[in-house]
């Protein structure tokens, strides 16, 4: 009795194959691939070793490391980490502001778990991705408008929280400590193919950037002196004029003065990608939804249309509603148009009886059943209703059964579970 049913059944198994790998693909991709955990398999026994498997978690991303040594870790050195991952010109996995470690005794020596402040190969994406973005508005710039217009929008984007860091915190979040304002300047000079370098000293984080030739001292974050003030006391200084950093690094004689375009024009020059980054997550999802949610209704309409309450489709089949006569009960009444098809299942003096015309094989049988085939046939169709969405029809059914199960049919019985007179 599955002609139908069996290609749907195909259809359902298909789409939950679809469903299950996409739920494991993602579970995969933010478990596995942008997880930010490094486990080290084996035991450390130099310093030298720790540094390489620090480094190598650093550049993959992974915020939480945890690893084994025989050295005791409180030689472990923040500045020193900071210093070497930034000396090759790395930034988007560098999230490495307020890091912090703690260790328990092992047979082996020491467990230790050090934990960074946000690397993540997600942050990389993101940032690497909006520093493209940033760049191709301000590309047509002459070069200093370019080191003027970089430094003044990420001042106005961002705000100073001493516990963030990074390129990610500092282009994607808005707010962030001195390393994402360093970070993010650096990113985003390179890209511009203007040479830059991230200087790290008394626990501060601040940029030199070459201009014609001359190396240039720049501070982003103390040249933010409010959500909406920016100040240029730190912007492109000659050593002369540095003040207050535990370096400098400029070659020029003199410092250059801010001109051309307010900051509020550089900044107005670049939308505002997190809200289209929204917009673009949110349709990514929501349209997909709808358009499966408007096939699967449109195929639940087609497959059970249901005509005044009177009889449902389903493929070339119709289904119509149970029949009481004086004589007996017609439950199950199927017809089918191609080929020309009747099927009956029905009760008469308390017996069950199965009616099969065919005119196409000229076959016109009817044959006694048994309780069970009878049931077992009843419950196949009001599964096909309840897929179907075919409630009416599937509840008229659900009546029948119930008369039919308290035994010795009469007629009229039916009608009067509906509390209507035949």
């Amino acid at each position: 009795m599955g002609y139908d049913d069996e290609p749907r059944s195909k259809k359902k198994w298909v789409i939950r194959v679809i469903v299950l790998v996409l739920v494991l693909g993602f579970v995969f991709v933010r478990f596995v691939i942008f997880s930010d955990s490094y486990h080290y398999d084996g035991v450390a026994t130099s310093f030298q070793e720790v540094n390489n498997l620090i480094d190598s978690s650093i550049g993959k991303g992974k915020g939480e490391i945890y690893f084994e040594t025989t050295l005791v870790p409180t030689f472990i050195d923040f500045d020193d980490i900071l210093r070497r991952n930034t000396a090759d010109g790395s930034y988007a996995g560098c999230e490495l502001y307020a890091m912090r470690y703690e260790y328990e005794y092992s047979e082996n020596g020491y467990k230790v778990h050090l934990h960074l402040s946000e690397p993540s190969l997600y942050a990389n994406f993101m940032a690497e991705m909006r520093v493209k973005k940033i760049a191709s508005k301000f590309e047509d710039l002459s070069e200093y408008e370019k080191i003027k217009a970089v430094h003044d929008y990420i001042v106005l984007l961002n705000r100073y929280v001493a516990f963030e860091g990074g390129a990610y915190s500092a282009l994607c979040k808005g707010r962030s400590s001195c390393t994402g304002y360093a970070f993010a300047f650096y990113a985003i000079m390179r890209e511009l193919g203007i040479p830059v370098t991230i200087e790290i000293g008394g626990n501060h984080a601040w940029n030199r950037v070459q201009y014609q030739g001359k190396w240039y001292n720049m501070d982003c974050t103390w040249d933010d002196d409010g959500v909406h003030e920016i100040s240029y006391s730190y912007f492109m200084k000659c050593d002369k004029d540095w003040r207050g950093h535990h370096h400098g690094g400029s070659d020029a004689e003199e410092s250059i003065a801010p001109t051309g375009k307010t900051a509020r024009d550089y900044y107005d020059m670049v939308p505002n990608y997190n809200l289209i980054d929204d917009i673009i997550l949110i349709a990514a999802f929501v349209i997909p939804v709808g358009i499966l949610a408007f096939f699967l209704i449109r195929k639940k309409k087609k497959e059970a249309p249901i005509a005044k309450g009177q009889m449902m489709t389903v493929g070339n089949w119709s289904f119509l509603l149970p029949e009481e006569t004086p004589e007996r009960f017609e439950v199950i009444r199927k017809m089918c148009s191609s080929p020309l098809k009747k099927d009956v299942w029905g009760i008469e003096n308390n017996a069950y009886f199965h009616i099969v015309e065919n005119e196409a094989e000229n076959v016109h049988d009817r044959l006694d059943v048994n309780a069970a085939q009878f049931f077992d046939e009843l419950d196949f169709v009001m599964t096909v209703c309840r897929g179907s969405n075919a409630r009416e029809l599937g509840d008229a059914l659900l009546r029948a059964r119930g008369v039919l199960e308290r035994g010795q049919y009469k007629p009229g019985d039916y009608f009067k579970s509906f509390q209507v007179q035949p």
